[in-house]
């Protein structure tokens, strides 16, 4: 396991299925350029929060439309410039950088990509990005990587059965250290950044088997 990461162990064998053996648990992150959330059509549904109620949402809202219209006018602006300026350096960084992943979001890829950003975790708004990938002799699991793992308990975002998954046999540029590819009988496949370069070499071996 990666020094320091000691924890990964007991998160990752809760998981494993009798006589399954676990191989290695690594820290990962989409792409940077991997879409950072999920469209709502594809959303997975995340549970209300304790004690929210949609009555009591109503009946307040009336009372606070006049402060969030105020609101609204004097951010839009800003608003409109922030989004432009996000979309023009991702647009730049995209060009330098090539595809980061492909198949759409009904894809093997898109699965993936749906189930890492859900999380699992309320209130995440479907742009998670702190995850673990879990290698064992018969599956690739993905879970989530908590921000407190003494306290919580990392969850199981998504299996795949030897087979189901491998390294993208198309190489990345050399430049891109960090970098691993994913990918999937379908042809999909999505680029994740190793949280060590030294862990790039043996993810990419088990993804190879």
């Amino acid at each position: 396991m990666p020094a320091g990461r000691e924890w990964l162990v007991g998160h990752a064998s809760v998981y494993l299925r009798a006589g399954e053996v676990l191989r290695g648990a690594f820290p990962v992150r989409f792409d940077p350029l991997v879409p950072e959330r999920v469209p709502k059509a594809y959303r997975r549904p995340v549970p209300q929060a304790a004690g929210d109620s949609g009555r009591s949402k109503g009946c307040s809202a009336w009372l606070l439309w006049p402060v969030k219209a105020v609101a609204a006018a004097i951010s839009l602006p800003a608003g409109l410039l922030e989004e432009g300026g996000s979309r023009t350096w991702r647009g730049i960084r995209r060009a330098f950088r090539g595809p980061v992943w492909q198949g759409g979001w009904e894809s093997a890829a898109g699965r993936f990509v749906i189930a890492g950003r859900t999380g699992g975790v309320e209130g995440t708004g479907y742009d998670n990005d702190a995850l673990v990938l879990v290698f064992t002799d018969q599956r690739l699991l993905l879970l989530n990587e908590p921000g407190s793992p003494e306290r919580v308990a990392a969850q199981l975002l998504g299996e795949w059965w030897r087979g189901q998954f491998a390294e993208r046999r198309e190489g990345h540029p050399a430049r891109h250290r960090y970098r691993v590819d994913v990918a999937f009988p379908d042809g999909s496949w999505v680029a994740l950044s190793a949280d060590e370069r030294d862990h790039v070499p043996r993810i990419s071996g088990l993804l190879r088997g």
